[in-house]
């Protein structure tokens, strides 16, 4: 009776892991070439630029981000403040898990409003999440990541 009861709660968990690993992959089985989040979604830059911080990402071929699905928050000084990202439009897509959506392809430059007479950021979290064409999504991504001052 113990064994059948660890079996049934065993296979409980494995369906569940599956329900949950669906939710983020379009297809059930990921192939093998499919790249690193942080290889085909590359953040290579966030840098201060007059009253703004712009980050800047290379996106690869046959991949995407999507827009409803950045997010940037304050981390160094706690007093600092950004106002509203200022994006690009997207490339309108209907996508079967987020509905009538838009999507970063290539690149992507956005734009974070400094608050006047707040301190100036010096790290940033920022949220994203992008799938590949051939049918998978990646699990959202949070980076913290410290944010250059302009060259001079």
């Amino acid at each position: 009776m113990k064994i059948r009861g660890y079996v049934v709660l065993s296979s409980m968990f494995l369906i569940g892991s599956a329900t949950a690993a669906d939710v983020w992959s379009k297809k059930s089985v990921a192939g093998p070439d499919l790249l690193p989040a942080d290889t085909a979604f590359q953040l290579v830059s966030a840098q201060r630029d007059g009253d703004n911080v712009k980050l800047d990402w290379v996106i690869a071929p046959g991949y995407y981000l999507y827009r409803k699905r950045l997010s940037f928050e304050p981390v160094q000084p706690a007093q600092a403040h950004i106002g509203a990202p200022q994006l690009p439009k997207g490339e309108n897509v209907h996508d079967e898990h987020f509905g009538d959506t838009e999507i970063y392809r290539e690149t992507l430059q956005a734009k974070l409003p400094l608050t006047k007479g707040a301190p100036a950021v010096q790290q940033l979290r920022v949220r994203y999440q992008g799938c590949a064409d051939a049918g998978v999504c990646y699990p959202p991504v949070t980076r913290v990541i410290d944010v250059a001052a302009a060259p001079r």
